[in-house]
């Protein structure tokens, strides 16, 4: 049977703008960062910005690359445009590698010193079954894991603080628990241990429990089993055992009723499922160095290694406030240099155009002064009136512009 060809008509764009003045935008707080490196990185230290990248998603651009004109001030003047608040950036020297955690436009800025670090790769390659991360679990922002910071102490409590504001809030009255896919862990090590602070990503399992190997199978895979060496069904479900001590009861504080629908097979609303994680990477061993009050710059506030006196505090203290005085003062001339040079340059402008509507107009006199018919070119050539039938056009346009009273007194005077 042939269908008749339905007519292609003219498409009609009924949505040509993305809304960006709705409330929920107009309102929106999410912190959002920029990562990436400066000056010469290796390939290591490049994916492991990379790794960092997944760990901020979806509240990060994925794609951004820093070249090597690109300055710190390019980033704050794109940053405000972009509702970006924070910065981490990477970089190396011949002695270590850093990570600053910059809160932009204005400061404060965290100096890590990275000890150690493993990637999210050499992660994977240490498990036995490591987690194929699909494009779903970056969609949505992670959980932030604070542990053991002391907030008596002022730089754990400011680094504490940093942390908490790079990522966004929850509100647990309206929070989709399907969307908490990921935990970011930052555990503040004691003294004892060396000090510094430990990062680890972890993906959220929901696991069914008291089900045993074989059902888990026929849960996870989409072909049924190979079911040969059994009499029946009854013998592979009995049979086929827990996949592993732990598979068969696990705490009591790790079950829960889930009272939403969550990613997994049999992880329905109402279920009792087994909260697992599983470590996806990188890892990250990172010491506070120092922490500065501007952007990269200004005020030491704290350090690690050098101790300063009061009177060294005082001095540098002045220097900076000198500098940033120096600064403004130097801002404010060009500002005044910037607004003099348009001044001239507007009065310049205006005064070519003065001149220019003056020489048209000279122009115009001139040529209505200067212009000579053929008339009184023959007039002043041969010295006598020329026949009207000699210039028949101009004699008529020369009569039709002659007033009536003009004509009469002129026919006068011939006669």
């Amino acid at each position: 049977r042939i269908m008749a060809r339905r007519k292609q008509g003219r498409r009609i764009k009924r949505k040509t703008q993305k809304q960006t003045d709705t409330p929920d935008s107009a309102e929106d707080k999410t912190p959002r960062a920029f990562v990436f490196s400066k000056g010469k990185v290796p390939a290591a230290l490049k994916a492991l910005v990379n790794d960092l990248k997944h760990i901020m998603s979806p509240n990060t651009a994925r794609a951004l690359r820093a070249q090597k004109r690109n300055k710190l001030r390019d980033f704050v003047a794109v940053a405000g445009e972009l509702k970006v608040s924070f910065f981490i950036i990477v970089s190396n020297t011949e002695k270590a590698s850093y990570l600053r955690l910059v809160r932009a436009p204005r400061g404060p800025t965290l100096t890590f010193r990275l000890n150690s670090y493993t990637l999210a790769s050499d992660v994977a390659a240490t498990q036995r079954r490591p987690y194929s991360a699909g494009h779903g679990i970056w969609q949505s922002s992670p959980l932030l894991v604070l542990s053991n910071f002391d907030n008596t102490v002022q730089h754990q409590q400011l680094s504490s603080t940093m942390l908490q504001n790079l990522f966004p809030t929850i509100n647990v009255q309206t929070v989709q628990i399907s969307a908490c896919r990921r935990i970011v862990l930052f555990h503040h090590l004691a003294e004892a241990d060396g000090g510094g602070v430990e990062l680890r990503h972890y993906v959220i399992k929901a696991a069914a429990t008291n089900v045993s190997r074989g059902i888990k199978k026929l849960m996870r895979d989409s072909k049924l089993p190979s079911l040969g060496r059994y009499a029946d069904m009854a013998e592979y479900v009995r049979g086929g055992g827990y996949t592993s001590e732990s598979g068969v009861e696990t705490d009591d504080e790790e079950k829960v009723d889930l009272p939403q629908d969550y990613v997994g097979r049999g992880a329905v609303q109402g279920q009792k499922v087994g909260i697992k994680l599983q470590e996806i990477g990188p890892r990250i061993k990172l010491s506070l160095q120092k922490v500065q009050e501007g952007l990269c710059d200004g005020a030491v506030l704290y350090h690690s290694i050098v101790r300063k006196k009061p009177e060294e505090a005082a001095a540098d203290a002045a220097r900076l406030s000198t500098r940033k005085q120096e600064r403004a003062r130097r801002r404010e001339l060009q500002e005044e240099n910037v607004a003099r040079k348009r001044a001239k340059v507007e009065e310049k402008k205006r005064r070519r155009q003065l001149r220019r509507s003056t020489a048209e107009d000279e122009d115009t006199c001139t040529a209505s002064e200067h212009e000579v018919t053929d008339i009184e070119y023959f007039r002043q050539e041969v010295g006598e009136e020329p026949d009207a039938a000699m210039f028949p056009s101009e004699a008529r346009s020369r009569s039709a512009s002659r007033s009536p009273k003009k004509r009469r007194r002129l026919a006068s005077e011939d006669s």
